[in-house]
């Protein structure tokens, strides 16, 4: 049956917004995986040194002597153990947290929800949450790899790479263990993600309402302060996070892991090593937190920028 000129055209409109919407969205993720991957190879050298400061307690130094510590044992290659987990870490969690952030917005938007301080935090904890849940298996890499040149010789796993310590893990302790310390790293991303992308775009809001034009001065004091924000608030969990994912398996059958669950890993960690010790490494952690957080808000600023243009 033959169709009317107005109808092909209409059906021409429509494939042409599907293919435009299709081509925006692999493009749009393409530049949120680009931005993300050189976010975590410029500032790759603190992570390593945080996780080895909160694995140490109170026997512990400072960050300077941490990272002396790390390049005499391992050299300078040893700043930078458990790069490819790191990136793959930016290239899934992250891509994901910003991607679900902004279509849970949208999805808000289109039903008229009004947006606020409010809706803005739970947009961002929920993007957290799912993002932090779905990538688990890759943070457990990436904990491990870091923490692994300061065990002995004997105890070191040595995995290549990251794609290795994925496959051996589900190999030698089971498809599980990617999940282990799910709970922290699910309660860090919804700390991180309301405190980093909520106060982020809160401050936003309000420093334009003192006359600050939108712009490169915004987007930068928005982010310092989400970095600071979000790097207070969240570094205890990340410090459990840290535990529970480092510790191996209980060398008998049936025996206990030291750290079982956030709470219990919180309050061992408190008593035995002081509340100062939920924060040990805090230097490096903003360091990398608040160095991160600016780079990709304002990363993300222009790339998103340069996505919209495109759509249209």
């Amino acid at each position: 049956m033959a169709h009317c000129p107005s109808c092909r055209r209409r059906e021409g409109k429509r494939s042409g917004w599907a293919i435009s919407w299709i081509v925006s969205l692999v493009f749009v993720e393409y530049l949120d995986c680009v931005h993300v991957m050189s976010i975590a190879i410029d500032f790759f050298p603190f992570p390593p040194e945080q996780v080895r400061m909160q694995l140490a307690g109170k026997a512990g130094g400072g960050m300077l002597t941490t990272a002396q510590d790390i390049i005499k044992r391992e050299g300078f290659a040893g700043l930078y153990s458990g790069l490819s987990a790191a990136i793959a870490r930016q290239m899934s969690y992250t891509t994901m947290r910003l991607g679900f952030f902004d279509e849970i917005k949208a999805f808000l938007a289109q039903r008229q929800v009004q947006e606020n301080a409010l809706t803005r935090s739970l947009s961002a904890m929920t993007a957290g949450a799912c993002a932090s849940f779905l990538a688990c298996p890759v943070e457990v890499c990436l904990v491990r790899m870091q923490a692994d040149g300061k065990l002995p010789p004997e105890q070191r796993r040595g995995y290549k790479h990251v794609g290795d310590a994925l496959l051996r893990v589900a190999r030698e302790e089971g498809v599980l263990t990617y999940w282990r310390g799910a709970g922290p790293t699910v309660m860090r991303a919804m700390v991180v993600s309301t405190t980093q992308l909520g106060t982020y775009d809160q401050a936003k809001v309000t420093f334009k309402e003192t006359g600050l034009p939108d712009g490169t001065s915004l987007h930068l004091i928005s982010s310092l302060t989400a970095g600071l924000v979000y790097s207070l608030a969240s570094l205890p969990l990340d410090t459990a996070k840290t535990r529970m994912q480092s510790q191996a398996a209980p060398s008998t059958p049936g025996g206990a892991l030291a750290y079982r669950s956030t709470g219990q890993t919180l309050m061992k960690i408190a008593s035995e090593e002081g509340v100062g010790a939920l924060w040990k490494g805090f230097g490096a952690y903003f360091l990398r937190g608040g160095g991160h957080t600016v780079f990709m808000f304002l990363f993300y600023e222009q790339y998103r920028a340069l996505a919209r243009s495109f759509y249209r």
